[in-house]
């Protein structure tokens, strides 16, 4: 395939793919890493061009973390990038509420009294996450080790730290004291019941979703009393032998959200798995996250040659303090996997 290293990046990331290819089943981002080898495949190949390559794994990072974000929880979390001098500031809606108490009352003349939605502004704060992998000397030598891999590896790390940063938003939020009793469930199993009034809470401020993790929904049915007991249709039980779980829960889809284990031990998982969230569809999303400045990939040369491979990102990460309008519920019965007790 020829193509520079710039138009193989730019295939990856899905543009300016030359029309030549556009019918073809090509698996760039493979062949991104094919040449990223070729570059630096060698010891005096990667002093000649790493500063190309460090270049690229930088621009690649640019865009890679806010779309994976996005691709795992864009339905309600809002990324923006900023400048390392700028102010981190969401515009967020207020009064919503009180406009909609003023359309439904009307005036002796039958004139709809009007409103105004402000805004304010939800100020974050940025933290650093960083990452590094080694590479051994003699094995980057043998061809045993590469670049590219433990860039993969650099990047998963990043994403977990923001990951684990909204796990730790979305947590804190089960005891916001501006959230409604209506709109927070706390069981040791999964109430149906309780769910299905969840949802229909929810219901008033737009099309609910539930967000949840693999575990959470396995636990879900809908179930319909009948005169001979309570049922569960045949079509939700071929969706749980097909998925797992089911697709709809009182007519609200239920979306899996991908979860990770935040080390090799396998002892913790990233996102509570206890944890399902309602949210309704088209409305402010709840958590925010703001990137800021550039990802900073880069070398560190160790005493004993071996190479250290690091990756540097400034972010914050918030979540909107009115929760009236979006429902959490907390099952007891789902193993912690790693995660604290939440006083209920």
């Amino acid at each position: 395939m020829d193509m520079t290293l710039q138009q193989l990046h730019d295939c990856a990331m899905g543009r300016n793919i030359p029309v030549e290819y556009a019918n073809q089943n090509v698996d760039y981002e493979s062949a991104l890493r094919d040449e990223i080898k070729k570059l630096v495949g060698t010891y005096s190949l990667y002093r000649k061009n790493k500063y190309e390559l460090f270049d690229l794994l930088q621009q690649n990072a640019e865009e890679i973390l806010p779309r994976k974000v996005l691709d795992l929880i864009g339905s309600f979390a809002e990324v923006a990038q900023y400048g390392n001098n700028d102010r981190l500031a969401f515009k967020v809606k207020r009064g919503a509420a009180r406009g909609k108490q003023f359309v439904t009352r009307a005036t002796n003349s039958g004139v709809y009294e009007t409103f105004r939605l402000d805004y304010d502004y939800m100020e974050l704060t940025s933290h650093t996450i960083a990452g590094a992998g080694i590479i051994d000397f003699e094995r980057y030598l043998d061809g045993l080790e590469d670049i590219a891999e433990i860039y993969d590896i650099i990047l998963d790390g990043m994403m977990t730290a923001i990951f684990r940063d909204i796990q730790g938003c979305l947590a804190a939020s089960w005891n916001d004291t501006g959230r409604p009793a209506k709109n927070k469930v706390s069981a040791n199993t999964f109430d149906w019941q309780k769910m299905s009034q969840l949802v229909q809470v929810v219901s008033a401020y737009g099309t609910p979703v539930i967000y949840c993790s693999a575990l959470f929904a396995a636990t879900m049915l809908n179930v319909v009393a009948t005169p001979d007991g309570y049922k569960v249709s045949d079509k939700e039980i071929d969706e749980i032998r097909e998925y797992g779980y089911i697709g709809k829960f009182a007519g609200a889809p239920v979306v899996v959200m991908p979860n990770s284990f935040e080390d090799e031990t396998n002892e913790k998982l990233v996102f509570d798995p206890r944890f399902a969230y309602v949210i309704p569809a088209g409305k402010e999303k709840i958590v925010k996250v703001a990137l800021v400045g550039q990802t900073i990939i880069d070398e560190w040369k160790n005493t004993d040659r071996s190479m250290e491979i690091q990756g540097y990102k400034k972010v914050g990460v918030g979540i909107v303090s009115a929760p009236n309008y979006w429902g959490i519920y907390y099952n007891s019965g789902i193993d912690a996997w790693g995660h604290d007790e939440i006083q209920a």
